[in-house]
C-alpha cells in the first residue's frame, strides 16, 4: 500500500496496543523496506517474500551497547574470508525490536573500521546461524510487550552472498531505513 495508507493502518493499530504497533514498524519499515529497497533479486525472493506473506518475522541491528544511537559509533565487525565466500561477524547489539522472535536480521557492521561510518555494511541474517545469541527481554517503560533484545554475534559466518547492496553502503542503509521507519513511528 502507500504510505498513507501504512500510516492509517498504524494509527489504528497503535491506538489499541502501541507494542503491536511497533512491532509491525519494525519489521515493514525497517527490515522489509532495506531488503526491498538495496536487495538483490534473489534476496528479495528468499528474504522478502516471506517476511511480506507473513510466514517470517525481520528485526533490524544497528544501535550498540557503547554507541547508542549513533549509529556511526558502531564497533561490530564483519571480516571477508580470505576466499570471499563469507564474511565473519563479531559484536554486539542492544534495543533490538522483534529479534526474541524474529526469524531474518537486518545487521549492521563495519567491513572496513578504518573508514569509520563510509566501511559500515549491511547483511541478512537467520536467527537460527550459529553464534548469534538472542538474550533476554529488555524491560523498559512503555511498550513493554514488544520485544527488544541484546544480540550477540560471536563467530557468525554469513554467506558473501547476504551482503546488502555493496561493502560500505551500510551507514546510508541504515539512514535511509530509520527515515522511512519515522513514518511508522510518526504514525504510533
Amino acid at each position: 500500500a502507500d504510505n498513507l495508507t501504512y500510516t492509517l493502518a498504524m494509527e489504528e493499530m497503535s491506538k489499541i496496543d502501541a507494542s503491536t504497533g511497533i512491532t509491525i514498524s519494525v519489521h515493514t519499515s525497517l527490515c522489509c523496506a532495506c531488503i526491498n529497497e538495496f536487495g538483490t533479486e534473489e534476496q528479495k525472493q528468499k528474504f522478502l517474500r516471506p517476511l511480506v506473506d507473513g510466514s517470517k518475522i525481520g528485526c533490524f541491528g544497528l544501535t550498540e551497547p557503547n554507541a547508542g544511537t549513533d549509529a556511526s559509533g558502531v564497533q561490530t565487525e564483519a571480516v571477508l574470508s580470505e576466499d570471499g565466500t563469507y564474511y565473519t561477524i563479531n559484536g554486539t547489539k542492544i534495543f533490538t525490536t522483534n529479534s526474541g522472535f524474529a526469524d531474518t536480521f537486518i545487521v549492521f557492521a563495519l567491513t572496513d573500521k578504518s573508514k569509520g561510518q563510509k566501511g559500515m555494511s549491511a547483511f541478512i541474517l537467520d536467527k537460527e546461524m550459529e553464534g548469534l545469541t538472542v538474550g533476554t527481554n529488555i524491560e523498559r517503560m512503555g511498550i513493554r510487550a514488544a520485544s527488544n533484545c541484546e544480540v550477540a554475534y560471536e563467530n557468525v559466518k554469513v554467506p558473501a552472498d547476504r551482503l546488502l547492496a555493496k561493502e560500505g553502503n551500510g551507514f546510508k542503509i541504515a539512514m535511509t531505513a530509520l527515515n522511512g521507519g519515522r513514518i511508522g513511528i510518526g504514525a504510533q
